[in-house]
């Protein structure tokens, strides 16, 4: 879908410099790197919970290990960094992007500093994107103020992490006056197209759910359509945000 976008934008030529936020090894790198002038990535390559996956510090080192075709290596800059002090002059590249990867910065207030970043190095004119993770359907139960009238009346027994404005559970999916509120008006973009959250019938059909292990259990037993994801008794699903900076 990035590609898709920047593709529809006019952004994949050699003139363009992309940022992408939070990259990990993420594949379209690679591809970027074949399309665009300058691609860096950034991220805490070693630390936090994803240093042994995504964030691997070997991308520091050797990011050809990490692709799955040749790619112009001159053209890929990685970087350790974080997201939310981007070590940029303002106005650096014509495009950022950050997948699935801002919810996990932090506190409210940490994903906003990040989104503030990402508008500030962009260049007026220029383009961003960002994935993350939204509630399509929110149960009353896994709403903030319920959760955190629970804290109380258990004493702190049950969802202690839970505040007036933050939920406990799902702490790291988004409703949609959140990502208005946390990431677009922050970053000071225009978001060009307005949020929708339609779903197909097949996909509320197969809803899926993690396991404790890692795997995936969906209701009809299929893998597919993988689309929505269930979280206590709400549902979720991925969401692109397309961006431009005002001239």
């Amino acid at each position: 879908m990035v590609a898709l976008f920047l593709e529809d934008a006019g952004r994949l030529h050699d003139g363009t410099e992309a940022l992408s936020v939070g990259a990990g090894n993420e594949r379209i790198l690679f591809w970027l790197a074949n399309r665009v002038g300058r691609i860096v990535a950034t991220d805490v390559y070693g630390s936090g919970p994803f240093a042994e996956r995504e964030a691997h510090p070997s991308m520091l080192e050797d990011p050809r290990a990490h692709s799955l075709y040749p790619y112009r290596e001159d053209r890929l800059e990685v970087l350790w960094m974080n997201g939310r002090r981007l070590d940029f002059p303002d106005e650096s590249f014509d495009v950022v992007f950050s997948v699935s990867s801002i919810e996990h910065f932090g506190s409210h207030e940490d994903v906003s500093r990040a989104a503030r970043e990402i508008g500030r190095v962009l260049r007026p004119g220029g383009h961003a994107v960002v994935v993350t993770e939204c509630f399509v359907r929110l149960h009353p139960l896994n709403t903030a103020p319920v959760e955190f009238a629970l804290r109380l009346a258990t004493l702190g027994y049950k969802w202690r992490s839970a505040s007036p404005r933050r939920r406990a559970t799902l702490a790291e999916v988004f409703t949609p006056r959140e990502l208005e509120r946390l990431i677009v008006e922050p970053s000071g973009l225009r978001l060009l197209q307005p949020l929708d959250l339609t779903v197909s019938p097949e996909s509320w059909e197969n809803v899926t759910r993690a396991t404790p292990d890692g795997g995936l259990v969906s209701r009809t037993g299929e893998l597919y359509p993988l689309v929505l994801m269930q979280g206590g008794r709400s549902a979720f699903t991925s969401v692109l945000l397309p961006l431009e900076k005002p001239v």
